[in-house]
């Protein structure tokens, strides 16, 4: 893993998640922007999937619980397609942008905690 890659990853979906959580308590109703910022963090966590899988074989494998990191990272993997799915069946209501929002944060924290569990966790 690549330790300012996964803290960058956390910032930004911070921010992310931020810009649409505020959108969000704004009454902003859910679009394209919304889907893309969704789009993009499960993309990022697919990245992240793929270099969790090749690092522990490269040799690098983390400090912390191994299960603990896999749960945090397949549940950040479901959040986004389910907060999408969520504001797509409420499209009409006031909350589904800002349940986008608040999920993109969760994958902020959940991203950080990883980081957490890979480089500063000892078992």
């Amino acid at each position: 893993m690549i330790p300012w890659l996964m803290l960058a990853q956390a910032a930004v979906l911070g921010a992310i998640g931020a810009v649409v959580a505020i959108m969000g308590l704004a009454r902003r109703p859910f679009g394209d922007l919304v889907f893309g910022a969704a789009a993009f963090t499960l993309l990022t966590l697919v990245v992240q999937t793929v270099a969790s899988i090749i690092a522990p074989i490269a040799g690098a494998g983390p400090s912390g619980d191994l299960l603990e990191y896999w749960t945090y990272l397949l549940t950040a993997l479901v959040i986004p397609p389910a907060a999408v799915l969520w504001a797509l069946v409420d499209k009409k209501g006031e909350w589904s942008t800002l349940v986008v929002g608040v999920g993109i944060l969760a994958c902020a924290v959940m991203v950080y905690r990883m980081h957490q569990i890979w480089f500063v966790q000892v078992a």
